[in-house]
């Protein structure tokens, strides 16, 4: 089984995310990074499983928060390159896929 590793982009992502969610509701942020995890063991059990958003990049929705996990599976692991709001423009992700 491929582990996950996090691009820093997605990681500012978490970041930022998390303290925004913990300025709205305390423990909020937490919630918001356990149910990322649980999306992210879902991703490296069945990486094939999610959809194809843009070759070879592929998206999954989280439960509960509006994010969306994008990811790469590489030979060695699964990049993942953004955890995006889903409502965020999706010209501005397509930007960071294409620069990197």
């Amino acid at each position: 089984m491929k582990k996950a590793a996090l691009s820093p982009c997605a990681l500012c992502d978490v970041d930022e995310a998390m303290r925004w969610y913990d300025s709205r509701e305390p423990g909020l942020g937490a919630e918001f990074v356990n149910v990322l995890d649980e999306c992210i063991g879902q991703i490296e059990r069945h990486p094939d499983l999610f959809r194809v958003f843009s070759p070879p990049y592929r998206k999954v929705l989280i439960r509960r928060f509006p994010f969306q996990v994008v990811y790469e599976i590489r030979a060695d692991c699964l990049w993942i390159l953004a955890v995006y709001h889903a409502k965020r423009d999706p010209e501005q992700l397509r930007k960071r896929l294409s620069n990197r």
